[in-house]
């Protein structure tokens, strides 16, 4: 009660309390608020930002404490959240040599009360990944809960699991985690120069019977016995993705009803005897393949015995096919269903190595050299195409192979390949071909270590077989080796037939850029954000006038990528052709960022025009 004076006048006034904010009655619904709830989670790029949003939501009000808290914990990274409710005089961190970030460990054994309390929020732990890089725990915190007081499962609702610790002491904690209610394991160990014992493998070996209704499984890419066992005695698979597979599992697999997605290796395939052993019509349930082989001879007696029609087909090789194999797998491809591949990718492994800088960085590429017969010299005229003026005069000749084959100076590239005296197969139209009839195909992803070379009409040709393509990379690490005939014709063209593009990597052409135009009327994509145009050549001179044209095009352009590989920063005046082209990037951004004002300006002025025009009636 508050109270004032005016004239003498004393004047009591009251504040009733305030009344209490009533919640929705749709809030009221549970399915609504796990909705809100899982959102939350997944809408996040951090799990941390999502956790705190999610602890907030949980104390706002009592209807959304028991969902917000069991989305909480139904996803957990790392065991260190399991330990911090628990008493404080029970862990400590300390400082160790193996991990960057302090490592959680135990004073003393966890009393009954505070298994109680693990138990409690391990009930509601849906999805675990065990270790978490920045908030390791100690080998003794694993071991002591691979040991609790009951007979029940620590983790009962417990739905999949990430093992990525690489601690070989700590594999037996998987078999606590394992039961029958989990339904995804993934075993992630990135350290290939760890060494497996006979315990761990024995509990590899002991996973399908402890958790069989398992239908999504990643194993380790390590070649033992205990790897195919284990595949044979899960019956659910639905999606596998492991290493080395032995024949007789290959056989199994091959075989089952369930099986949609298979990632394998067969690094060492000599002497399986694909031909005898697979059955015709194998892994017919089969849709998205990802093979990693040592050369492309496995290949070709696997896809004769496959059934169905996949939809989606990614090779990894070891060694450069030889330009036949890659021919006779496009060909091969032809016996599959031409509305159901969808993604198709073929890839030459190439390790990381150091990027080493061009030795000449300012050294023009040697060019053949013009002939002296080639007839007088003949000034260039111009013509515009959709507003850009383009040079169509005099072309030096063709090399003896038809292209203007770049020198690789003899320098060894990384991976295993080198280019130093290989007489490398210059991929053209007729290559690829055999790709136009899968109408259906919406990404395809090459690299090899050959020339490519295409011009308007071969891209034309090519894309126009696929409307729906969405991704399209040629040699995006090889580079294409060929001075492109792909001009900027051809690239409008294939905006024209692909509506859907997304993202784009191919040698561009950029002589026919003389100047910036004054205006152009024509098609663009709002889509590509970034771009790659691999070795493509570009003249310091032609740098504004290319920029303009891809601000033009692609108004959202942010970045262009080329000469950004090991293979290609390798070869001569890399570093030079590397240095245009991020100026074309910076350029293009900022060009970007003018027209986007501008299209501000003029809405703002059509509204404006607008309201007078409305006023005026009135």
């Amino acid at each position: 009660m508050d109270s004032e004076g005016t004239g003498g006048i004393f004047q009591y006034v009251s504040h009733s309390p305030p009344q209490r904010a009533r919640m929705h009655r749709l809030f009221l619904i549970q399915e609504l608020l796990c909705i809100i709830c899982e959102h939350v989670q997944n809408d996040h790029t951090g799990s941390i930002a999502a956790g705190r949003t999610l602890a907030s939501l949980a104390r706002t009000s009592k209807v959304f404490h028991h969902v917000a808290t069991r989305v909480l914990w139904s996803r957990l990274d790392g065991l260190t959240p399991l330990l911090r409710p628990l008493a404080s005089d029970l862990t400590f961190t300390a400082e160790t040599a193996t991990w960057p970030q302090p490592v959680s460990k135990l004073r003393r054994p966890l009393k009954m009360a505070e298994w109680e309390v693990l138990r409690g929020l391990a009930r509601r732990v849906e999805h675990l990944c065990v270790h978490d890089p920045a908030r390791p725990v100690d080998v003794s915190v694993v071991l002591s809960l691979c040991h609790p007081p009951t007979n029940s499962p620590l983790f009962p609702n417990l739905k999949s699991i990430i093992w990525n610790d690489e601690r070989a002491e700590t594999f037996s904690f998987i078999r606590t985690l394992s039961g029958p209610t989990v339904t995804s394991l993934a075993i992630t160990i990135t350290n290939n120069s760890r060494k497996w014992h006979i315990p761990e493998l024995s509990i590899l070996a002991s996973l399908p019977y402890v958790c069989p209704n398992v239908t999504e499984v990643t194993l380790p890419t390590d070649t033992f016995p205990s790897l195919s066992e284990a595949l044979c005695a899960w019956n659910k698979l639905k999606e596998i993705k492991c290493g080395a597979i032995e024949g007789n599992a290959l056989l199994h697999l091959a075989k089952q009803p369930a099986l949609r997605k298979l990632s394998f290796n067969m690094i060492n395939n000599a002497g399986l005897g694909l031909d005898s052993s697979l059955p015709s019509g194998a892994f017919s349930c089969v849709r998205d393949f990802e093979i990693h082989a040592a050369n492309m001879s496995f290949l070709d007696p696997f896809f004769n015995r496959l059934g169905g029609s996949p939809a989606s087909m990614h090779v990894l090789v070891d060694t450069n096919p030889p330009p036949t194999s890659i021919t006779s797998l496009f060909t091969a491809l032809r016996r599959f269903s031409s509305t159901h591949l969808q993604d198709l990718s073929l890839r030459l492994k190439t390790p990381p190595s150091p990027r080493v800088p061009s030795s000449h960085p300012l050294q023009l590429f040697g060019y053949p050299q013009l002939q002296a017969n080639v007839g007088p010299y003949m000034a260039p005229h111009n013509i515009n195409l959709m507003g850009y003026p383009i040079s169509v005069g005099y072309q030096p000749p063709l090399a003896p192979n038809g292209f203007h084959v770049l020198p690789l100076g003899g320098v060894s590239t990384s991976g295993g390949i080198s280019t130093s005296g290989l007489a490398c197969h210059t991929f053209t139209l007729g290559d690829f071909i055999p790709l136009t009839c899968f109408e259906s195909l919406s990404r395809i992803d090459i690299d090899i270590n050959h020339s490519i070379h295409l011009d308007d009409d071969d891209l034309r040709s090519l894309v126009s077989a696929w409307p729906h393509l969405y991704s399209f990379s040629l040699n995006d690490t090889a580079g294409w080796r060929t001075k492109s005939g792909i001009t900027q014709i051809g690239l409008i063209a294939m905006l024209d037939c692909c509506p859907e593009l997304q993202k784009l990597c191919i040698a561009l052409n950029t002589d026919a850029f003389i100047e910036v135009p004054s205006d152009r009327e024509g098609i663009e994509n709002t889509a590509m954000r970034t771009i790659g145009l691999a070795d493509s050549l570009i003249e310091a001179c032609a740098t504004v006038a290319v920029a303009a044209f891809l601000s033009d095009i692609f108004p959202n352009l942010t970045t262009i990528v080329a000469w950004d590989s090991v293979v290609m920063s390798r070869r001569l005046n890399a570093g030079t052709y590397a240095e245009r082209w991020k100026h074309v990037s910076e350029q293009v951004n900022g060009m970007n960022k003018v027209r986007a004002q501008e299209r501000k300006w003029w809405l703002t002025d059509d509204e404006g025009e607008s309201e007078a025009g409305d006023t005026s009636q009135v």
